[in-house]
């Protein structure tokens, strides 16, 4: 059951969007063993201000994305392949341009009971 959340700095076509919402979800099914029916993926584009080093980034394309799932349910192992991966697949999407700034990746792991979809915690679906 995970969210992502995608922030750019600058808008895609609506198939980039498809191909990077598509090769996420996959991701995170072939890596962290997520089921894709309940993986949402949330895409915040155009977020004009973003800064490095105090200075506005305008190009190329930045990105940070945040990943939501149930404490304890993934590997060390299992988390640093899906960082790779999913790195991997942003730069591929957004061009090499990416690699020029730092771009974040984080995975927040939430306590089954703090958290849930459809009204239902994580440690209560799982009972």
């Amino acid at each position: 059951m995970p969210k992502l959340d995608l922030t750019l700095n600058t808008t895609l076509p609506e198939e980039t969007v498809s191909q990077v919402v598509a090769g996420l979800t996959e991701l995170t099914q072939a890596l962290l063993n997520k089921q894709p029916e309940v993986t949402r993926v949330h895409v915040h584009q155009h977020q004009s201000l973003c800064f490095v080093n105090a200075t506005r980034v305008t190009e190329p394309a930045a990105f940070d994305l945040a990943i939501y799932i149930t404490e304890g349910t993934n590997t060390e192992e299992q988390k640093a392949q899906w960082l790779r991966a999913t790195y991997q697949l942003l730069s591929d999407v957004l061009g090499e341009g990416t690699t020029q700034q730092p771009n974040y990746i984080s995975i927040h792991e939430l306590d089954a009971r703090n958290w849930g979809y459809n009204g239902l915690s994580q440690y209560a679906r799982n009972r």
